[in-house]
């Protein structure tokens, strides 16, 4: 595991995509307003984290030094977890792929939320996995911290509000706390963790742009745009709003519908094209006030999904499939990490507004190399593609294993797993729908849990089956 994650590093160079620039405004506007402020939409956890490393005079470059030492700490973290919850080596050899995998490293460089995300999902999954194997007074810790993280990853990104849920329902039922003190302790925790997700996640959060303000009911609105034009009671709404300008609104909402049916595969259409089209606010809500746009696609996005259930329910239902049969997705195979240089000047911009200097290492507009494995993309993309067909079959087994009731110590883990990954995507499945697997990657590390528990449980039953075979040939031979 230290040799996967020493020859896994690469030069601390800051790597700029889309939504790094929001972010980077995001981090000065809290930073001046010393309270969790957003634009462009974005979380507040990541501009919460940028604001703190620049207010102690770190820079772009010391926030990937920083965001690097935490993949390491999560892998080490995974590695003892595995070791302590299966108590077999083999266990580790997961956790050695997830180390080596590109898709997750090429987040270390890239000013964006996903790799801490994945850092506080992943320690809370480990935390109620060492649960299952310590004493009851640990386990009420182990709970408490995984309930901490659950909701530390929720402030980073949105869409995982369903994992401190989880969290706390999963923890609870483990730990069964059968005293006072250790029922304090978790009241403590979730408590802990309302107070988090009260102040620093999106509920919290101060919206200072109009993009903020609308993004969560206008990404209902558009990724499912299929189902608002299909709904007759959702047109009737556009018609409502609009007014007089009902013609122009569903003329602009067909084009929008038409660009680049082939970019979301499993979504079928672009919905990026109506979320980043700023002239609809307008036309929808009949006035530029973003309170009042963002009622109205709440209002027109609720229509669709009374009027068509079944439709909602079966897109929710593909992404969840589609998600669980790329379970480890051949992602970030590329040898170097694309880099959005149309936001380059921007982020400098920004960063000279806001009178911070900024230094030749704080950005980077050349692609930056990911990993040893990347440079083999063929053979990467079978080898994890191979372990994504596993992690499916992992499933399966377990479920045949719960219905039939048998193997404790195998049910326990498997579920706690799999439990923490459907809540971490299940948000995107149901809301944002943009071909899920973008937003599997941070629930990778996960997946090698799942097959760490597979493969310890896989080795275990053939090593039975192996003495009570054993055991039979010494019966048929006489010898007892």
């Amino acid at each position: 595991m230290l040799v996967a994650i020493v020859v896994s590093f690469r030069p601390a160079v800051p790597v700029i995509w889309g939504d790094t620039p929001s972010f980077v405004e995001s981090a000065f506007r809290t930073l001046e307003a010393g309270q969790p402020t957003v634009a462009g939409g974005r979380d507040p956890g990541y501009p919460a984290f940028l604001a703190a490393t620049f207010a102690f005079g770190g820079d772009l470059g010391t926030v990937v030094r920083l965001q690097q030492a935490a993949w390491a700490v999560l892998m080490l973290a995974l590695a003892a977890t595995a070791q302590a919850a299966m108590r077999n080596a083999g266990g580790l050899v997961p956790i050695i792929l997830v180390a080596t995998y590109p898709g997750l490293l090429l987040f270390r460089n890239v000013l964006t939320a996903d790799l801490l995300f994945a850092v506080f999902l992943n320690l809370a999954v480990a935390g109620l996995l060492v649960g299952t194997c310590v004493g009851k007074a640990a386990r009420c810790w182990a709970v408490a911290a995984a309930i901490l993280c659950a909701a530390l990853a929720a402030c980073f990104r949105s869409q995982g509000v369903l994992v401190p849920i989880a969290a706390v329902v999963v923890g609870a039922n483990l730990a069964r706390p059968d005293t006072s003190a250790r029922l304090a302790v978790i009241a403590v925790s979730v408590a802990a963790a309302l107070a988090l997700l009260a102040a620093g996640s999106r509920f919290g959060a101060s919206n200072s742009d109009q993009a903020s303000a609308v993004f969560v009911p206008k990404t209902l609105f558009c990724n499912h745009l299929n189902i608002v034009l299909a709904s007759d009671a959702a047109r009737h709404e556009i018609v409502s709003a609009a007014g007089d300008r009902a013609d122009a609104t569903m003329a602009r909402l067909a084009a929008d519908f038409a660009a680049e049916p082939g970019r979301w595969p499993v979504l079928g259409f672009f919905g990026d094209a109506c979320l980043f089209d700023t002239a609809l606010d307008r036309d929808v809500a009949g006035t530029r006030n973003a309170v009042g746009a963002a009622a109205a696609y709440q209002r027109i996005f609720l229509a669709a999904v009374r009027d068509r259930p079944l439709a909602y329910a079966g897109k929710f239902v593909r992404q969840m499939a589609y998600g669980a049969s790329v379970a480890w997705p051949p992602y970030g195979l590329d040898p170097a990490i694309p880099v959005s240089t149309d936001d380059v000047p921007h982020v400098s911009d920004i960063m000279t507004r806001h009178d911070r200097a900024v230094q030749p290492i704080d950005l980077q507009g050349r692609p930056v190399r990911i990993s040893l494995l990347s440079d083999f993309p063929g053979i990467t993309a079978y080898l994890y593609r191979a372990l994504s067909t596993a992690f499916v079959i992992a499933v399966i087994f377990w479920t045949v294993t719960a219905v039939r009731r048998r193997r404790p110590g195998f049910l326990t883990p498997a579920g706690i797993v799999i439990v923490m990954w459907m809540a971490s995507i299940a948000t995107a499945a149901g809301a944002h729908t943009l071909d899920v697997w973008r937003y599997l990657i941070p629930a990778v590390p996960m997946v090698g849990l799942m097959l760490s528990v597979f493969a310890v449980e896989l080795a275990e039953t053939v090593a039975c089956r192996d003495v009570d075979g054993s055991a039979y040939g010494l019966r048929r031979s006489g010898i007892e």
